[in-house]
């Protein structure tokens, strides 16, 4: 996960820093003061060489792998890298696939997005308990709101406190926009601030990605998404489900026009 291999990098390139200080005394015997600066910059050096290393090898435990749907050409890598990363979940770790699906429709159930997903997973020996399905989500924001918030009903289900570390299988572009519907959710108080850490799992960005990601049109539907986050919260401060009004149905479908 980046989130890990970011602080990992840190503490290596302290290490390195620190090495290159030694080098930069010539400790004698008339020299007491930098002997001892380049004893203490050998010390912490090493301890941070040490750090890094157990960070870059340490397992990256997730309590839960999301993987929001997003038409097949998106849905089969993003399955393929979440199997990849299938031994960063806990013993108890599951798949979340979220994303629409046409409830109380079989036909329309088994021809989904959702269904699909489940069907790889299951195909490479994941069982049914491994596997949560959202089911609601139409959009990113509700991919974020919808997913925590089955994910924080499962925790406290199975009584398991604490923050909740949820890795996101997505490009780059994409994941960033999670994390800021996740920071404004916190913010308006739909989401704890400590109830979920994200965790990037990132999967090859396209020029095409990066092209939706930078236009004007797409980045006006996240501002306004972002500005409407409230229409989520229920009178008791939590995340409710939202029926699609005409004008959020015609951003939507403008929106995947520029796909």
């Amino acid at each position: 996960m980046r989130h890990k291999n970011m602080w990992a990098f840190s503490f290596l390139a302290l290490s390195l820093i620190l090495v290159v200080i030694k080098f930069t005394f010539s400790p004698t015997g008339a020299f007491i003061g930098p002997a001892m600066k380049s004893s203490y910059s050998t010390f912490l050096g090493l301890a941070f060489f040490i750090v890094s290393f157990l960070m870059f090898t340490s397992r990256q435990t997730l309590d839960a792998i999301m993987i929001p749907t997003g038409g097949e050409k998106l849905n089969v890598p993003r399955t393929k890298k979440a199997l990849e990363k299938k031994d960063s979940l806990k013993d108890d770790g599951y798949f979340v696939i979220s994303g629409y699906y046409p409830h109380g429709n079989i036909r329309g159930m088994k021809k989904s997005q959702d269904y699909s997903i489940y069907k790889d997973l299951r195909k490479h020996g994941v069982i049914p308990k491994g596997i949560m399905i959202e089911g609601q989500a139409h959009d990113t924001l509700e991919n974020v709101l919808y997913s925590l918030k089955k994910i924080k009903q499962r925790a406290e289900k199975e009584n398991h406190p604490g923050r909740i570390d949820v890795g996101v299988v997505t490009y780059h572009g994409h994941f960033k926009r999670f994390k800021d519907f996740h920071r404004m959710a916190v913010s308006r108080g739909l989401i704890r601030r400590d109830d979920f850490r994200l965790h990037e799992i990132p999967t090859k960005e396209t020029a095409k990605d990066k092209r939706y990601e930078s236009n004007l049109l797409r980045k006006l539907y996240h501002g306004f998404k972002l500005s409407t986050i409230g229409i989520y919260k229920s009178q008791r401060g939590r995340i409710k489900h939202v029926k699609q009004n005409p004008i959020t149905k015609w951003a939507h479908k403008l929106k995947n026009v520029l796909r």
